[in-house]
């Protein structure tokens, strides 16, 4: 009986970049706060005066083989590096300082900085779990009234089409709506046994409406039909649940 040929199995010797997800994207922007993640930077990613952000999304371990800070394939493949837990939000001047010194930034000191980054947006964002509806109420009330004002002073109106306009939502979006949506998503889901039937449903058509209006906003993914913001969310939390 003839001998059958062995199979040889060959492990890459380079690994290529995998882009990151569109939701890995709105998941580092979210951890990020708009704010660099470098605690000796901590520079806003938005600038007030212009409609132009500064986040860079920087691998911790090199994006693929050569890269700074990089590893042996066999230790990381091309989807671990694309991980959000391997990429952290910097400002394009701190992404460069790290990049081009690699020994003094090395991979624990960057792990760090995103550790740190996230644990003190936590303790400033963290969310409460209440025990009334009136608490919960009391705590998103100011954030949907925050949005709705900006809505109604900066949001597309029928026939104005003003670049100054639009250019001021851009910016309101960024750094006050995507972050009240973020905390209020976080309430309603940390206290959704307080919610009442109905309100369940209402917030998840809210869900789905900010991660449409996200994915606009952040990705630039303009679809027709977009989910609006549900009308029972405005009065959430109120009076008795049913």
């Amino acid at each position: 009986m003839a001998s059958q040929p062995k199979r040889v199995t060959t492990t890459p010797k380079a690994c290529r970049r995998v882009s990151l997800t569109d939701a890995t994207k709105r998941r580092l922007w979210s951890e990020s706060g708009g704010f660099c993640a470098n605690p000796g930077c901590a520079v806003a990613l938005f600038d007030d005066d212009a409609d132009v952000d500064f986040a860079e999304m920087a691998h911790i371990i090199a994006a693929s083989s050569g890269g700074p800070r990089d590893v042996d394939v066999s230790q990381l493949s091309g989807a671990q590096r694309a991980h959000h837990s391997n990429v952290v939000v910097l400002c394009a001047n701190c992404h460069t300082k790290v990049d081009k010194a690699p020994e003094t930034y090395p991979t624990q000191l960057l792990q760090q900085w995103k550790a740190r980054h996230e644990e003190t947006l936590r303790r400033v964002f963290g969310t409460p779990a209440f025990s009334t509806r009136e608490e919960a109420r009391e705590f998103i009330e100011p954030l949907l009234d925050e949005n709705r004002s900006i809505f109604l002073r900066y949001g597309p109106a029928p026939g104005d089409f003003s670049e100054s306009r639009a250019s001021q939502w851009r910016r309101h979006v960024a750094r006050s709506i995507l972050p009240n949506n973020e905390m209020i998503a976080r309430v309603l889901k940390v206290n959704r046994p307080l919610l009442g039937q109905q309100e369940r449903h209402v917030a998840n058509l809210f869900f789905i409406h900010m991660e449409e209006f996200s994915a606009r906003h952040v990705l630039n993914e303009w679809g027709a039909n977009s989910t609006r913001f549900p009308d029972g969310m405005n009065t959430i939390f109120e009076g008795e649940a049913e």
